[in-house]
């Protein structure tokens, strides 16, 4: 795939505006006054690296710092310690409005007066999906009366329930998904040049694949609401979805964008560009690796780079784990005395292959750099494993059906791993071995068998979730806030402070939070205070999101 890094063209909820330092167009030349100059097949990739950018595993994509809050990694942000500003998310929310949303919003009133069908259905499914996604972890958000540029420079934030299920006066994220794939199935859309194949980063045109994207979104979200719903109205819901065509497993049918290994111009995973340098900017979550490892998880040397090789070990770390001393990191809100100690970064466990294209662990440790790996693994964002997840889910609490659960669970899991061996092969590196699969798998099975409940066996699934879904902070955040799985240890402040029976368990005790564990994340200030149509003020971090029942 040819890829570029794009100058973004920018918008922000109300007014256009120009990037600034920006370099380097897509192929064209683009005045940022009459942005009606711009092609549909130049908008569409800038949107798509963008939304992959600011939702992504890097330092400014927003699955960096909910894989945080979720202990999975750890950086000096503290936001894995549960301290946030109003300047903590603001790149993350001007990104995805300008950088994203805008471009989207371009292409579906200039599509629609061209007739070009096609680019309207997906880009109205992107909108669909990065408004989701963003009403997730800040809850009501411009929606709207956002994108309208000089029309309405401050926009209400509305409800966050409105944005999901819409009003008589606002347009739901449901009714807009069935409207994107009602224009996929338009036919005679205008073609342009170059073809819609050859710009699009994520599909390469192939409307059936963004079909069945629109239709699992549709399912993922329907999910999220279940708690707000009666099970036969979700049963209503789901069932034709689950009995219709949604994403199939197959080399590319996720919903993800994929990198490149050239750094001039620099399109390789930019989350390998955070951590693989002189001084990575992640931590790996203690419990989460040691979780892994004590299960016997054949993913783990995929998930995590140990710069120590294995057998040796090293001093005078903030933590060095009993089970495997070649894993070194730094424990959220330490109270240790090598909290920050310049030799932290030689040595302590990165990101590994599989969620940013780092080095696949093969013992034999060493110093990693810019050079270190391809940096070519993708950025995940809706898969085909999350689909077989989010069905055994519903099948266990929708229709508490626990036979078609664990068949619909044993799906999950196989397409995790497949999706593992699919990235190491990409990279040239070895891939887990069948018979490595199905001991695992047998035992992922026995205990999803064993739990004495259809809560106890939400904790499995939902914990299987959370080690597929490595690389992508946002859902998994999700997850954990409206199921309470899986469980997970931090500090014994932040449990006080939470809600009980919140899926937070107390830590060691050598750490301590700057809050509780936070349900929403912080608006940018200045959007609370220059927009009067705004809140005003922050809400509080325990006030949780409307699914969150």
């Amino acid at each position: 795939m040819k890829l570029f890094k794009f100058c973004l063209i920018l918008a922000s909820a109300g007014t256009l505006a120009v990037a600034p330092g920006c370099k380097d167009f897509y192929n064209v030349n683009v005045n940022p006054l009459t942005p009606t100059a711009v092609d549909l097949n130049s908008l569409l990739p800038v949107a798509q690296v963008n939304m992959a950018e600011y939702l992504g595993d890097n330092i400014g994509g927003l699955s960096q710092y909910t894989m945080a809050l979720m202990q999975q990694l750890y950086n000096t942000r503290n936001i894995g310690n549960f301290q946030q500003t109003g300047d903590a998310f603001s790149g993350e929310w001007a990104g995805l409005y300008r950088g994203v949303l805008i471009n989207n919003e371009r292409i579906i009133t200039q599509g629609t007066t061209e007739q070009r069908w096609n680019y309207v259905g997906i880009a109205q499914l992107q909108k669909a999906y990065v408004f989701s996604q963003m009403v997730d972890v800040w809850g009501d958000i411009p929606y709207s009366e956002a994108l309208k540029g000089e029309v309405n420079p401050a926009p209400r934030f509305d409800k966050d329930e409105a944005i999901y299920n819409g009003t008589t006066t606002i347009q739901g994220l449901f009714s807009l998904i069935d409207e994107g794939l009602a224009n996929l199935a338009k036919p005679g859309s205008v073609p342009t040049k170059p073809t819609l194949s050859a710009v699009d980063l994520i599909y390469k045109g192939d409307l059936d694949k963004w079909a069945r994207f629109g239709r699992t979104l549709k399912l993922k979200l329907y999910n999220q609401l279940r708690k707000t719903n009666s099970a036969a109205t979700v049963q209503s819901q789901v069932g034709p979805l689950l009995n219709g065509a949604l994403m199939e497993e197959c080399a590319t049918c996720d919903f993800q964008l994929g990198y490149l290994n050239t750094a001039n111009p620099d399109n390789r995973n930019p989350g390998y560009v955070t951590d693989y340098n002189a001084n990575p900017e992640n931590r790996i979550g203690r419990y989460f690796y040691e979780g892994m490892l004590t299960l016997n998880d054949p993913r783990k040397p995929y998930y995590f780079f140990n710069q120590l090789a294995a057998g040796t070990t090293t001093t005078n770390q903030d933590y060095i784990s009993p089970l495997d001393p070649s894993f070194v990191t730094v424990r959220p809100g330490t109270s240790s005395q090598y909290a920050s100690v310049a030799t932290t970064a030689s040595v302590q466990t990165v990101q590994g292959l599989y969620p940013v294209g780092g080095r696949y662990d093969d013992g034999k440790g060493g110093k990693t750099g810019t050079t270190s790996g391809k940096a070519e693994a993708p950025q995940r964002l809706l898969t085909y494993y999350s689909r077989k997840y989010t069905e055994a889910e519903l099948r266990l609490t929708v229709y508490n059906d626990v036979v078609a659960a664990r068949t619909a669970f044993d799906a999950a899991l196989q397409a995790s791993f497949n999706k593992v061996n699919a990235i190491a092969t990409a990279d040239g590196s070895p891939v887990i071995p069948a018979a490595s699969i199905t001991t695992y798998k047998t035992s992922a099975l026995a205990r999803f068998d064993n739990a004495p409940s259809a809560e106890d066996k939400l904790e499995v699934i939902m914990y299987e979730k959370y080690v597929a879904s490595f690389g992508y902070g946002v859902d998994v955040y999700t997850d954990f806030r409206r199921t309470g799985h899986p469980t997970i240890r931090v500090s014994r402040e932040a449990v006080s402070l939470s809600a009980p029976n919140s899926g937070l368990l107390v830590d060691d005790g050598a750490t301590r939070a700057n809050g509780p564990f936070p349900l929403r994340l912080y608006y940018p200030t200045n959007d609370l205070t220059l927009n009067p149509n705004s809140p005003r003020s922050q809400r509080d971090v325990t006030a949780p999101i409307f699914w969150d029942k």
